[in-house]
C-alpha cells in the first residue's frame, strides 16, 4: 500500500515498466520503504535497555555506601554539608548512658580496710636492718669496699648518698641516728596511713628532725623513712568494683528525642560519638541503606533517568538507534558518579577540585554540544545524593558543565583545551563566591581553600579531557574533530594520491564535499565529517582510475573496448577497493562508512541495460551488476551519496539553466527515494526538502550564466563610465 507522499513522488516520475527498467529515470527494481513501525519499535528498545542500564548502574554508585555521602559515617569525619532530622526519633543512647554510668561510678567511694600490724611488721624489718647495719660498722675486719658491699646488700633501696653516709658517720652520730628512727617509726605504729596520705606525712616528718639532725643523718631517715613508712589502710579491690558495679547498674539506659527539623550536624563540624549515635538512629550514618532510604535514592534514580531517556528521544532521536553513542553517554555519567563517590564524601574541599567537566566535555567535543548541556543537567542531578543534596554544589556542577559543553564544542588547536579549562575554573570561583556572598561566609581560609580547589579543578579538566578525548573516542566509534581536520588537509598522503593520480576524482570529491557540506549545515548533522567523508568517498578509484569517464583526459574510453559485465565490475569494484585504502591508511571507521554506503546498493543501471540489450534478461545476473551496499545507515553518508548524485547528473546536462537545476536535482532526491536507498538514514521529508533547496542554490551559484566580454577593453571602459556616472550623481 502506498502512503501519500511515496504518492506524490511517483506522479512526478514516469511510469517503470514491469522489468524494472526505466530508461528515463534509471529506477530499477523499486523496493517500498521499511515501515515506520520498524523503526520505532528499535528505538524503544535501545531507550528501554539503555534507561534500565543506566538506572542499575546509578544505583549501584548511590547505594555503594550507607547514606548517599550526605554525611560522615565515624566520628571524627568531617560534615560536607549540615543535617536536619527528617523525622522524629527516639532511641537508647549508649554513650549518653556509658557516661551517666561512668559518673556514677566514679562517686561511689573506694572500700578500705585496716591492716594493724602492717606498720608493726615494717618496724620490726627497719629495727633488724638497723641492727645488721650497726654491726658491719663495729665489723674491723671488713675492707672499705667490702662493708660498702654489705650495706648495698642489706637495702637496695638505699641511695648512694645515704650509703656513703652510713659508712662515714661515727659511732656517736648512728646510735642516734639508729634511735630516732625507730622513736618516729614507733610513733606511727598506731596511725591510720592511706596511699594518699604517706607522701605528706614523711615530708612532716622529716620537716620535724631536720633542725636535730646533721645533713647525713637526714639523708639516712629520709631513706628509711620512705622504705619502711607505708600505708596500713589499702583499698580492698574486690569490695570496691563490687560497690562500683551496683552504682553503675542503679543507672537506668538514656533515652534521646529527636524533633523533625532539628540540626544533627553542620557543615564543616568534626563528628562526635553522640553526633554518630544520632545519625545511626536516623538510618544515615551506617554502611548499609535502610529500606526508606534504598527505596528513596531509587525513585528518584528512576525519575531522573526516565526524564533524560524521554528527553533523547524526543530531541535527539537518532542517537536512540546508535548503541555506541548511548554507551559513551551512559560511561562518562557512571564513570564521573563512581569518581565522585570515592574523592567527595567527608572531604567538602575536594568538591570544589572535582573535574566533573571532564565527562561534559567529552559529550560535547565528541557528540553534540546541546546533548551536552543536557548531560550536565542530568550529571549534575545525579550527583546530588553524593554531595548530601547539597543546592550549592548542584549549581556549582551544572554550571561547570555547561560552561564545559559550550567551550569545547569546537576543539581544532590543543591550547583550545586549556582555554575549557580556564573558563570552567572562573564558573567554579564564580558560583562558590557567590553562594559565599550569600551566606556571609568571606572567611579568608575558606576563600583560599576554594581558589586552590577551583584552579585543580581547571588543570585537570584540561588535561582529563585532553588525554582521554582520542581514546574515548576511539573505543566508541567516535570521529574527533581533530581527526577530521587534519584529514582534510590537503597534505595527507592519500589526499594527494587522489589530487595527482586521479584529478578528475579529486575535483569531482570538491564539488560533492561543498555540496554536501552546506546541506548538513543546514539540516543540522555534522558538517565536518560530511565534508571529509565526501572527500574520500571516491578513493577507491585510485586503483584503475583510467575506468571512469572524469579522469579518461584523452578521449580513450576503456569501456568500450569491455563487456558489460567487465565494465560493471570494475566500476563497482571501486568501492571495495576504497575500503582497501582506507584499512591501508587507517582512515576512521566514521568516513569508511561514506566510502561503502555513498553508491548503497544501487544497480550500476547504464551496464546493465547493455547487458540486457547483449544477451536478454533471462541471462543476465541482476546481482553481478548491484552494488554491495548497504544503504546509507546516517544523515551524513545519505548527504554525501545526494550530492554524488546530483553533482554527476549537473555535469552530464547540456541545459543547465535555474529550472533544469531544480529539476536535476528534484529527480535525482526522488529516485534515491524510491529505490528504498534512504530507508536506513532517517532523512525526513522536511530535511530532504531542505537538502534540495541547498542543492540548487549551491548550483546555481556554481552554473550561473555570466557575461559575454568579447571585447575586453570596452567593457572595462564600460564599467568605468558607469561608475563615474554612478559618483557624479552622488556628488550632486
Amino acid at each position: 500500500m502506498w502512503l501519500p507522499w511515496e504518492r506524490r513522488l511517483q506522479a512526478q516520475l514516469p511510469v517503470i515498466d514491469p522489468a524494472g527498467n526505466d530508461p528515463e529515470t534509471n529506477i530499477i527494481n523499486f523496493r517500498p520503504p521499511r515501515t515506520i513501525v520498524q523503526e520505532a519499535w528499535r528505538r524503544r528498545a535501545y531507550a528501554v535497555g539503555f534507561a534500565l542500564t543506566l538506572f542499575l548502574a546509578s544505583l549501584t554508585v548511590l547505594a555503594w555506601q550507607s547514606s548517599p555521602g550526605r554525611t560522615p559515617v565515624k566520628p571524627g569525619d568531617t560534615v560536607v554539608e549540615s543535617v536536619r532530622a527528617p523525622r522524629r526519633v527516639t532511641f537508647v543512647s549508649q554513650t549518653r548512658t556509658r557516661i551517666g554510668r561512668d559518673q556514677a561510678s566514679a562517686q561511689s567511694p573506694a572500700i578500705y580496710d585496716y591492716d594493724s600490724n602492717l606498720l608493726r611488721q615494717f618496724r620490726g624489718r627497719a629495727a633488724d636492718l638497723l641492727r645488721n647495719l650497726s654491726a658491719v660498722k663495729a665489723d674491723t675486719l671488713l675492707l672499705p669496699e667490702q662493708r660498702r658491699l654489705m650495706v648495698i646488700r642489706l637495702e637496695a633501696g638505699f641511695s648512694g648518698e645515704a650509703v656513703e653516709a652510713i659508712m662515714s658517720m661515727d659511732d656517736v652520730d648512728w646510735r642516734v641516728t639508729v634511735g630516732e628512727a625507730l622513736r618516729v617509726l614507733d610513733e606511727n605504729v598506731r596511725e591510720r596511713l592511706r596511699a594518699e596520705q604517706i607522701a605528706e606525712r614523711r615530708a612532716s616528718i622529716i620537716a620535724q628532725i631536720s633542725a636535730q639532725l646533721t645533713e647525713p643523718q637526714q639523708v639516712i631517715l629520709t631513706d628509711i623513712m620512705t622504705l619502711y613508712l607505708r600505708p596500713n589502710v589499702l583499698v580492698n579491690d574486690v569490695e570496691t568494683e563490687r560497690v562500683r558495679k551496683e552504682a553503675r547498674d542503679r543507672v537506668a539506659p538514656v533515652s534521646v528525642t529527636i524533633e523533625p527539623g532539628e540540626v544533627i550536624v553542620r557543615a564543616g563540624d568534626v563528628i562526635t560519638p553522640e553526633d554518630a549515635e544520632k545519625l545511626q538512629a536516623l538510618g544515615l550514618g551506617t554502611r548499609a541503606f535502610d529500606a526508606l532510604g534504598l527505596a528513596g535514592v531509587s525513585v528518584y534514580g528512576a525519575v531522573i533517568v526516565t526524564l533524560f531517556t524521554v528527553a533523547l528521544g524526543s530531541l535527539y532521536g537518532d542517537i536512540l538507534v546508535r548503541p555506541r553513542r548511548l554507551a559513551l553517554i551512559g560511561v562518562v555519567l557512571v564513570g564521573s558518579m563512581a569518581a565522585a563517590r570515592l574523592a567527595i564524601p567527608g572531604q567538602p574541599w575536594v568538591a570544589y577540585a572535582f573535574p566533573s567537566a571532564v565527562a561534559i566535555m567529552l559529550v560535547s567535543n565528541l557528540l553534540d554540544a546541546p546533548l551536552a548541556v543536557l548531560v550536565a543537567v542530568v550529571q549534575a542531578t545525579l550527583l546530588a545524593p553524593i554531595t548530601g543534596y547539597s543546592f550549592e554544589l548542584v549549581i556549582l556542577f551544572l554550571a561547570k558543565g555547561i560552561v564545559g559543553a559550550i567551550a569545547a564544542r569546537r576543539i581544532d588547536r590543543l591550547n583550545a583545551f586549556f582555554i575549557a579549562g580556564l573558563a570552567v575554573a572562573v564558573t567554579n570561583l564564580a558560583v562558590a563566591f557567590a553562594f559565599r556572598l550569600l551566606s556571609s561566609d568571606l572567611d579568608s581560609q575558606a576563600l583560599l581553600n576554594i581558589a586552590s580547589g577551583a584552579a585543580v579543578d581547571g588543570v585537570l579538566s584540561a588535561v582529563l579531557t585532553m588525554g582521554s578525548f582520542s581514546l574515548v573516542g576511539s573505543v566508541f566509534g567516535v570521529t574527533t574533530m581533530l581527526q577530521l581536520l587534519e584529514l582534510a588537509h590537503p597534505s595527507q598522503p592519500l589526499l594527494r594520491r587522489i589530487l595527482t593520480e586521479a584529478p578528475g576524482t579529486y575535483h569531482h570529491s570538491i564539488l560533492v564535499g561543498n555540496l554536501a557540506e552546506r546541506a548538513a549545515e543546514q539540516i543540522g548533522v555534522d558538517s565536518l565529517l560530511v565534508r571529509v567523508g565526501a572527500y574520500y568517498h571516491d578513493v577507491g578509484k585510485l586503483r584503475r582510475p583510467y575506468y571512469f569517464v572524469e579522469n579518461q583526459f584523452d578521449g580513450d574510453n576503456i569501456h568500450h573496448r569491455l563487456s558489460p559485465e567487465a565494465s560493471a565490475t570494475a566500476i563497482i569494484d571501486h568501492v571495495i577497493h576504497g575500503l582497501e585504502l582506507a584499512r591501508e591508511y587507517r582512515l576512521p571507521v566514521a568516513v569508511q562508512a561514506f566510502i561503502v554506503e555513498h553508491h548503497g546498493t544501487r544497480l550500476a543501471g547504464f551496464f546493465y541495460r547493455e547487458a540486457l540489450k547483449v544477451a536478454g534478461a533471462d541471462t543476465v545476473d541482476e546481482r553481478a551488476f548491484r552494488y554491495p551496499g548497504p544503504r546509507p545507515q546516517r544523515k551524513e553518508t545519505a548527504l554525501v551519496m545526494l550530492a554524488d548524485t546530483v553533482e554527476a547528473s549537473v555535469r552530464a546536462a547540456s541545459n543547465r539553466s535555474a529550472n533544469s537545476l531544480e529539476n536535476l536535482v528534484e529527480r535525482a532526491v526522488n529516485e534515491r527515494i524510491l529505490e528504498g536507498e534512504l530507508d536506513d538514514s532517517t532523512l525526513t521529508l522536511r530535511d530532504l526538502d531542505t537538502v534540495k533547496r541547498s542543492f540548487v542554490q549551491q548550483l546555481r551559484g556554481v552554473y550561473h550564466r555570466r557575461l559575454d566580454y568579447s571585447d575586453g577593453a570596452d567593457a572595462e571602459l564600460s564599467v568605468l563610465g558607469r561608475r563615474g556616472g554612478e559618483m557624479q550623481e552622488r556628488e550632486a
